[in-house]
C-alpha cells in the first residue's frame, strides 16, 4: 500500500527485494523496505553514516538487476533486535529499470505518476566533498564544467576525474 507523509515528497510503497550496498570498499546486503522514485530504505544491521554515498544493486522481480546510486539521508539503530534498522536513502543516479518499475507498480495501485522523472529525465550528480568546510555538494555532472562552488562556503569545487 502507497503512503505519504508530510515530508516525502514523492509516493512510496511497499516491496521486500533484496539488495547489496557498498561504500569504500565495504559491501553488505540488506532487504529493501520500500521505495519511491527518488528514495528507498534498506533494512540493514550494518548501517552507513548519513552522509555516505553508496553504490546499490537491487534484484528485481524477474532476476532483473537495477544499478543505483543513492547518498545515506538517516540511519537507524535501535538496541532492540526487533526494530527496524537500516538506512534511508536519496537516490542521485537510477537507471531505466528502477523508473520502469517504479511507474508500473505505482500505475497497478492507482497513484498518479505524470510527476514522476522518466528515464531520459533523470540527472546525473556528482557528489563532491568541499575542501575548504568539508560538506559534501551535490552538483549535476552537466555544471561540472562551470567551476561549481561549495553551496556553504562558496569554495570552488576540486573535481576529481576518472
Amino acid at each position: 500500500m502507497a503512503r505519504k507523509r508530510g515530508y516525502q515528497r514523492h509516493p512510496r510503497f511497499t516491496k521486500r527485494l533484496e539488495v547489496t550496498f557498498s561504500s569504500g570498499g565495504l559491501s553488505y546486503k540488506g532487504i529493501l523496505s520500500n521505495l519511491s522514485a527518488n528514495g528507498l530504505f534498506i533494512r540493514t544491521n550494518r548501517g552507513f553514516a548519513p552522509g555516505t554515498v553508496l553504490d546499490i544493486q537491487m534484484v528485481m522481480p524477474g532476476d532483473n538487476v537495477s544499478s543505483l546510486t543513492g547518498v545515506v539521508r538517516r540511519t537507524v539503530k535501535a538496541p532492540v533486535t526487533t526494530a527496524k534498522n537500516g538506512m534511508g536513502v536519496e537516490l542521485i543516479t537510477r537507471d531505466e529499470t528502477y523508473i520502469n518499475f517504479v511507474t508500473t507498480t505505482l500505475q497497478e495501485q492507482g497513484i498518479d505518476t505524470k510527476e514522476l522523472p522518466t528515464p531520459e529525465s533523470v540527472p546525473d550528480f556528482q557528489i563532491i566533498a568541499c575542501t575548504g568546510c568539508g560538506i559534501k555538494n551535490k552538483v549535476s555532472r552537466e555544471k561540472l564544467s562551470r567551476e561549481p562552488k561549495c553551496g556553504r562556503c562558496g569554495t570552488v569545487l576540486i573535481i576529481d576525474m576518472p
